[in-house]
């Protein structure tokens, strides 16, 4: 599959929220099956298109442009497009996209940390493992999903010509091996997949709720936060006060559950000293402005400082990456 370049959007005033019809109207009109010419010519931004269930191969499919016909199971992934667009590391992108070419390797030929962003990939289409026995069966099945794939290449070759999408810093040291990298964004089905902890055969994203996790295989414990929780998204129970402290420093509540002297507790206390680890997540809220689930940005790997208090534990947590300058001018600093 080729790879077109899109064109850089110029200065204009943003366009007006549409419907899906008045985004195939557009389209129609202007004759474009390529999302960067369709965007750099309305002005408009991607995250319009994937509003509610929609998606550019369903704009195109309105607007009588697209040329192949439907195949079965399209429909259920084209409401996964969404999923890619907070990909902003070119690692992640370029592989992303090699995995959706017409000569794509198939899963059992990939390196190793190929294979695990192969994962991560499967895991976004499919977060409950979509019916499929192993993933060279899953990712193969694309091969004749031409429009999504095509779909994807191109969301995400016009992702990788923004600003915000560079080379960043891998995870060093006892997690070198997985392909996370400090202060980008991950949604749940790619950090449990890079993880390894979502597998086919066992647990899956689609299924997992909870904001901690221990992983036993990397002895690592992983802590989803969401720092704005909304009245209808969380209860009171579980309204945790997390904020920052300073740009090195992160205050962070437990579950309520969780005893300063239980197995758990005395885990994120000696974590330094057992030899296990502590990566922090961090997101302003559960959902996004066009109503899908917000990612993670990884803020890294942390150092217990101390704690007060029990069930729930109100912990420091000393970061080993600054927080960047606007994100830290951006946040709460204070319960």
């Amino acid at each position: 599959m080729s790879h077109p370049e899109p064109h850089k959007s110029t200065d204009r005033a943003t366009p007006a929220k549409a419907t899906v019809n008045d985004l195939a109207q557009e389209a129609k009109s202007i004759g474009t099956t390529q999302l960067a010419d369709f965007l750099e010519q309305t002005g408009r931004d991607i995250t319009d298109l994937y509003r509610g269930s929609s998606s550019w191969t369903a704009i195109l499919r309105r607007s009588d442009l697209a040329p192949e016909p439907t195949t079965s199971g399209e429909q259920d992934l084209l409401k996964r497009m969404h999923s890619f667009l907070h990909v902003d590391d070119t690692e992640r992108a370029e592989t992303y996209r090699r995995l959706v070419e017409d000569d794509a390797l198939p899963y059992g030929s990939l390196p190793e940390r190929g294979k695990t962003l192969a994962r991560m990939f499967f895991f976004n289409l499919w977060d409950k493992a979509g019916g499929f026995k192993s993933y060279e069966q899953g990712l193969g099945s694309l091969r004749e999903q031409c429009a999504v794939r095509s779909e994807i290449d191109q969301l995400l070759g016009h992702l990788m010509q923004r600003k915000a999408m560079r080379p960043a810093a891998p995870l060093t040291g006892p997690h070198a091996h997985i392909p996370l990298s400090i202060h980008r964004a991950y949604n749940r089905s790619e950090i449990l997949a890079a993880m390894g902890v979502a597998r086919i055969g066992g647990r899956m994203p689609g299924v997992f709720a909870q904001g901690v996790l221990w992983d036993e295989t990397n002895q690592t414990d992983v802590l989803l936060i969401t720092l704005n929780k909304s009245e209808r998204d969380f209860s009171p129970t579980v309204r945790y006060k997390d904020y920052a402290l300073s740009q090195t420093r992160f205050h962070w509540e437990s579950q309520n559950s969780t005893a300063s002297t239980s197995p758990t507790g005395l885990r994120y206390q000696q974590h330094a000293q057992r030899g296990s680890h502590v990566l922090l997540f961090l997101r302003d809220s559960k959902d996004t402005p066009i109503g899908k689930a917000q990612p993670w940005i990884l803020l890294g790997p942390a150092t217990y400082e101390g704690h007060t208090g029990s069930k729930p534990m109100a912990i420091t947590w000393r970061l080993h990456h600054p927080l960047p300058d606007a994100k830290w001018a951006s946040l709460p600093t204070t319960a």
